[in-house]
């Protein structure tokens, strides 16, 4: 078990809403991943340094969260890490910046298991 528990991809979630960030928390722990979750930018950089992750979560919610400025840091430090946006109605700028810097964007309000897909897909596509 605990060989399963060190394999487990590791994903770091920022959003702004603190009953989504539980309930992703839940979720996705119940499938096998390490969550950590917060709902600041600042203090989600400052883990995002450690570089010991697989995958990120980003909830696009400006003004408290702007996604842009976070995908372009992640991938000039870390091309291989997986990069999902979630945004309610989605601007064509940010499709655009999911497009470019190969982020997989779900749409909010996340239905059924559509992050999960996305997550499995994201990690699946890493390239070292």
């Amino acid at each position: 078990m605990s060989e399963l528990r060190a394999a487990a991809p590791r994903v770091l979630l920022l959003d702004q809403d603190a009953a989504l960030r539980q309930a992703l928390c839940f979720s996705l722990a119940l499938e096998g991943y390490r969550i950590e979750a917060f709902g600041d930018p600042a203090q989600f950089l400052k883990r995002l340094d450690a570089a010991d992750h697989d995958a990120v979560i980003i909830g696009h919610a400006p003004p408290a969260i702007h996604a842009a400025p976070l995908v372009q840091r992640i991938r000039s430090e870390d091309p291989a890490t997986a990069i999902l946006l979630t945004a309610t109605h989605p601007t064509a700028d940010l499709v655009r910046l999911a497009q470019r810097r190969r982020a997989h964007l779900v749409e909010k309000p996340l239905l059924e298991d559509s992050l999960s897909i996305a997550l499995q897909s994201a990690l699946a596509r890493q390239t070292p």
